[in-house]
């Protein structure tokens, strides 16, 4: 433990916690602190500037030594990857996904594969949108997992006189007795969606229900808008 924080660096003492006092930014103190034979390097300053010249330091002198390193804005995610950090975390995006991860998790995704969605989410600079190979596979993952937890994916064809409405007023749960837990949208999964959402032509709606609740919904979605439903 590096700290600056001298009452800080004195409450680990008593607790036996190897530390040494000093800036983490002079390359003296990182001299000391014998990254060579460490495990991981975790930088938590809240301050860009100094945790890039850590990093850079660190990288120097430990090329091999994983660093997992906080960034403080959103500009400071990309040059903290790019002078070596292999994981960097912005607590307030972090915040974000982490929505997003709990979300997946309560509707019955597995951990292994909700969890991996997020580092890879991580990896893209926190970027949501699904824009990579491997984003892409981990998306196609969830999916084929939700088959195990009886999430059924039906279309919305165009035509249908549900296009436009809102989930509130589609009122699907009251027509159908199914319930609406997802929209998949080209690439975008919309997890949980609220009342106030818009429903597109084409979207594919998950929904969690019995068979013949599931039944009825796949007539109300394929079904065009001349009243035929």
């Amino acid at each position: 433990m590096v700290d600056s924080n001298a009452e800080r660096i004195q409450e680990l003492g008593v607790q036996d916690v190897p530390t040494l006092f000093g800036d983490a930014a002079n390359s003296e103190v990182l001299d000391h602190a014998g990254l060579k034979h460490a495990r991981l390097l975790v930088v938590t300053i809240s301050e860009d500037a100094a945790t890039e010249v850590i990093v850079a330091a660190a990288r120097d002198q430990a090329p091999d030594l994983p660093i997992i390193a906080r960034a403080a804005t959103i500009p400071g995610i990309k040059r903290l990857a790019l002078l070596g950090a292999q994981q960097v975390i912005h607590p307030e995006l972090e915040g974000g996904l982490q929505i997003v991860r709990r979300t997946l998790l309560q509707l019955g995704f597995p951990l292994s594969k909700v969890q991996d969605y997020a580092d890879v989410v991580r990896s893209d600079y926190y970027d949501l949108s699904i824009n990579t190979e491997q984003e892409r596979q981990l998306l196609h993952d969830l999916l084929s997992a939700s088959d195990n937890i009886g999430i059924t994916w039906l279309r919305l064809e165009a035509g249908n006189s549900l296009v436009g409405q809102t989930l509130a007023e589609a009122n699907l749960r009251a027509t159908t007795g199914a319930s609406v837990v997802a929209i998949m949208r080209g690439r975008e999964l919309i997890t949980n969606p609220e009342p106030r959402a818009i429903l597109r032509a084409n979207d594919l709606v998950g929904l969690v229900g019995d068979g013949k609740q599931l039944n009825v919904a796949q007539e109300v979605l394929a079904a065009s808008g001349d009243g035929n439903r």
